[in-house]
């Protein structure tokens, strides 16, 4: 039997398992959120930081609570991933044993940092208090100059656990190492349990450094038994997810709530979003795409475009939720003020309220109305059929990336695209809007005849949404 949240808890729609549903209806969760370290980096000014998403009606976040700690300079100068020792806190208190490779005293395993949870429980009140959700992932893969910083890591505790290589933290080879894990994990669980905006997800990337994917399933499998365990004992059930790899497949399994996909396409490890729409969409479930080229950190260009490619693609695609990885979000600039970002959060309001202005709960992933296109492009589509469509066109390669991901490079042109599409006999209204303003670019009436209409649209330089609805 499906294991679903308790009531009021952030869960999957009733209507329509491809959605979420909170406090009383449907929901979409899209956001361009910072590096995952708005807990761990103390100077962090996250009040600040939700207020500026949620200005511009941005609803999602995700955190990285303490497993993981990136070395300075990495991705970025500054990167809320990587704070300074005075600024790092994580669960675990400071003993007054000398020599933490990143500054300061080793962790105590045995002794939780108070400061750290109350930092924690407020984070997570000021977020619903925005209606924000917040998604807790416990873990990430630790790569070899990552591994050296984790409080877990022999070398970060007095305890001496963790006495292993990176690819091993993945698994159940370590026994001690496993039994901190997962007091860690339901530390954290119990102190956000009583939340009603929080999901928890177990690891990201978990074999992206080749740890093996049977033994990365059997140490996930473990942590969920245990998360699932402890809930049953609290006052609420919270949705769990786990993100899809090659090898690490929690589609079909009960107590997996949704799929968690980072970047387009199949690339490394990584099963894109747009490939777990083609290929996942048969489990009912939600999708999401959880992480996007790093700006401004690996992509240097066109910041406000690569996001809308990305995020309108994936959500008029059929996707539940969309969350760009944003390093514009840093402890000195909180709130992100700067030109690009501003025009990225604006671009993903836009799309927010296109999709709200659908009846989206009633409609579907639609991969055959469209029967043919005059000219090459990448189109995405969700529909009721016979009712009401709507359709994303854009304009771009498709790149590999410098790492792990994929991502869009626009190709801007005069384009007027041509549709064929497969429509029942009817009459219908459309509307062409411009994606990058939400502006209304042109509308036009179309009738549909022996199961077939043409559609011409209006000159475009990038991208193009299109509104389609039956009348008769």
């Amino acid at each position: 039997m499906q294991r679903t949240a308790s009531l009021g808890v952030i869960g999957v729609s009733e209507r329509n398992p491809h959605y979420f549903q909170y406090k009383g209806k449907e929901i979409l969760l899209i956001t361009s959120a910072e590096h995952y370290g708005s807990v761990i980096s103390g100077k962090f000014d996250y009040i600040k930081y939700f207020d500026r998403l949620a200005e511009y009606g941005l609803n999602y976040t995700r955190v990285y609570p303490g497993a993981i700690v990136e070395p300075p300079g990495f991705w970025l100068v500054e990167d809320t991933m990587t704070p300074s020792p005075d600024e790092l806190i994580v669960p675990w208190a400071r003993s007054n044993v000398p020599g933490y490779f990143g500054g300061g005293n080793k962790f105590d395993l045995d002794t939780w940092d108070e400061a750290y949870f109350a930092r924690l429980r407020d984070y997570m009140a000021q977020a619903g208090k925005r209606g924000i959700i917040v998604e807790i992932c416990f873990f990430n893969c630790q790569n070899k100059p990552y591994w050296q910083y984790s409080p877990l890591n022999v070398n970060a505790n007095i305890q001496g656990v963790g006495d292993c290589d990176h690819i091993t933290f993945q698994t159940l080879d370590n026994g001690p190492l496993v039994r901190e894990q997962l007091k860690y994990i339901e530390k954290i669980v119990a102190e956000t349990n009583e939340f009603d905006n929080v999901i928890y997800e177990f690891v990201d990337e978990p074999t992206l450094m080749m740890t093996p994917s049977r033994k990365a399933y059997l140490w996930i499998d473990k942590m969920i038994d245990a998360v699932v365990a402890l809930e049953e004992k609290l006052p609420k059930r919270h949705m769990l997810t786990q993100q899809l790899e090659i090898g690490v497949d929690f589609c079909d399994d009960e107590r997996i709530s949704f799929i968690v996909t980072q970047y387009i396409s199949a690339n490394s490890r990584q099963i894109g979003g747009q490939a777990a729409l083609q290929s996942c969409y048969c489990y009912n479930k939600p999708i999401e795409m959880n992480e996007t080229a790093y700006v401004p950190s690996w992509y240097d260009r066109d910041h406000e475009a690569i996001s809308r490619l990305e995020a309108w693609e994936f959500m008029v695609g059929g996707g539940a939720s969309f969350n760009q990885l944003n390093g514009y979000f840093v402890s000195s600039n909180p709130s992100g003020d700067n030109e690009n970002n501003i025009k990225i959060l604006a671009g993903l309001r836009n799309l927010r309220a296109f999709m709200e202005g659908l009846d989206f709960v009633n409609m579907a992933r639609d991969t055959r109305t469209v029967l043919a296109t005059s000219i090459g492009a990448h189109v995405s589509m969700i529909s009721q059929k016979g009712r009401q469509y709507a359709m994303y066109i854009h304009h771009s390669y498709l790149n590999l990336g410098r790492f792990y991901g994929s991502f869009y490079d626009p190709r801007y042109g005069e384009y007027e695209t041509e549709l064929t599409l497969a429509l029942e006999d009817g009459e219908y209204d459309v509307t062409f809007v411009e994606p990058a303003t939400l502006n209304i670019i042109g509308s036009t009436k179309i009738t549909s005849a022996k199961g077939e209409a043409k559609l011409a649209c209006p000159r475009y330089a990038l991208d193009i949404a299109i509104k389609i609805a039956r009348v008769r």
